[in-house]
């Protein structure tokens, strides 16, 4: 086991943990340990610590099956390989063993440390993960002296049906513009299969619009494109547009992350299909469960 005597805590933890997050997050390479004392806002060097009296710890394992490469948590009363090894498929192969704080505490520690838009990843990769619950967060949250708004914020909207960071990015963006609460992955049928879409809006008044966001690898990526070429890929686009149509969409509306980054081009587009505001109407405001589902 690497560093037995440091527990990593904040963004460093969630790096472990193999959560998703913007590198803008940790772009100057701070390392945080979670410490019994100290001042939080000093920084040694590139070490920072989280001060936190009694963290709750757990082992990130990272192993290796064949070539793929994961990570699992492991119980902190498991002191040697030998017991972890048990924990783990048969054929895994243990490459890292390092103390961080529990998945629940880190996400405390980074809602509270960084902007709702680029925290909202990190809250839906871990519960699409399963590795931490509403619950237990919100456990943490009661035992801090500290207001916890900003994580309750992120509890209240973070979406696990986001498939990756860029999806929750976007969805944070959103979320912060006052746009209504999309639904997400919700599928449509049409004559080649279902088609499934990043976000959707049902309006009272009929209309049906829908957001996707657009990664490059669609067009570049062997594994994204199933070695089509990119005129293909383009058509077999256009094609999906004239299917959702016929589905009873009225609307379709395409970003990128440069667009949601620089956030005015999504916005106009938000704003010229009229995709409602939660704020100016309530009704739009939704729950959703642990699986991301609306009740």
């Amino acid at each position: 086991m690497q560093y037995p005597n440091r527990t990593f805590a904040g963004i460093s933890a969630a790096a472990i943990l193999n959560l998703e997050y913007s590198w803008n997050l940790n772009r100057n390479g701070t390392i945080f340990l979670a410490a019994p004392s100290g001042n939080s806002k000093r920084v040694h060097g590139n070490i920072q610590r989280i001060v936190m009296r009694h963290p709750p710890i757990c082992n990130a394992v990272h192993y290796r099956i064949n070539k793929q490469f994961h990570t699992a948590i492991a119980d902190p009363a498991l002191i040697s390989i030998g017991d972890i090894e048990t924990t783990l498929p048969g054929n895994a192969v243990i490459t890292n063993i390092m103390p961080v704080t529990s998945p629940a505490r880190t996400l405390v520690d980074c809602g509270l440390r960084y902007p709702f838009v680029y925290a909202m990843a990190l809250f839906d990769s871990a519960l699409r993960q399963g590795i931490v619950t509403r619950e237990q967060i919100l456990e943490v949250c009661d035992s801090l002296q500290k207001d916890c708004g900003p994580v309750l914020r992120l509890l209240y909207y973070a979406n696990p049906l986001n498939e990756n960071g860029g999806e929750s990015f976007c969805y944070g963006i959103i979320l912060d513009e006052g746009f209504a609460v999309p639904e997400l992955q919700h599928v449509f049928a049409s004559p080649t299969g279902n088609i499934r879409v990043d976000f959707v809006w049902h309006t009272e008044d009929g209309r049906v619009i829908v957001l996707e966001f657009d990664g490059t690898d669609k067009y570049v990526n062997p594994t994204m494109t199933n070695k089509r070429s990119i005129r293909q890929v383009v058509h077999d686009e256009r094609q999906r547009e004239d299917y959702l149509k016929q589905a009873g969409v009225t609307t379709i509306i395409r970003t990128n992350y440069k667009e949601v980054e620089q956030r005015n081009p999504l916005v106009r587009k938000l704003f010229e299909a009229n995709v409602p505001m939660a704020r100016a109407h309530p009704y739009y405001e939704r729950r959703t469960d642990a699986t991301g589902r609306i009740w």
